[in-house]
C-alpha cells in the first residue's frame, strides 16, 4: 500500500491540461469554485462534504474506484485523467496524482 504523509497544493485541471477546476489543499481539503466539496486521505480515500466515503484510489495501478468498489476511472503517470470509457476527463498537476485523480472523478465532475 502506497501512503503519502505529505500534500502540498494539487492543481485539477480541466481535460485541455489548462484551466484549474478545483485544488487539493495541503490540509487534504478539496475546493472548486471557491466551496469546499469533500477531502481526500492520504491512504486514498475520498470523501464528500458530509464526510461520507464516496471512493477510493488504488495508487498501485491508478484505478479509482466509487464507494461501492465499482471502477470510474483512472489515473495515468503523466497526471492524466480518464472516466471508465477511457475518455479524458481531466489533468492532474501535483503529487500524489492518485489523489487529484479520485478528487476530480469522484467529488468535483459529481458537482
Amino acid at each position: 500500500m502506497y501512503v503519502f504523509e505529505l500534500i502540498i497544493m494539487i492543481k485539477i485541471l480541466d481535460k485541455t491540461g489548462h484551466n484549474k477546476i478545483a485544488t487539493i489543499e495541503d490540509d487534504k481539503t478539496v475546493r472548486a469554485s471557491g466551496k469546499t466539496i469533500g477531502h481526500v486521505e492520504t491512504s486514498g480515500e475520498v470523501f464528500d462534504q458530509k464526510n461520507e466515503k464516496v471512493g477510493r484510489v488504488r495508487f498501485s495501478d491508478g484505478y479509482v474506484f466509487n464507494y461501492q468498489n465499482s471502477p470510474v476511472g483512472s489515473v495515468h503517470s503523466d497526471g492524466r485523467v480518464f472516466d471508465y470509457q477511457n475518455n479524458p476527463v481531466g489533468k492532474i498537476d501535483g503529487e500524489p496524482m492518485g489523489l487529484g485523480g479520485a478528487a476530480l472523478l469522484l467529488l468535483v465532475l459529481a458537482e
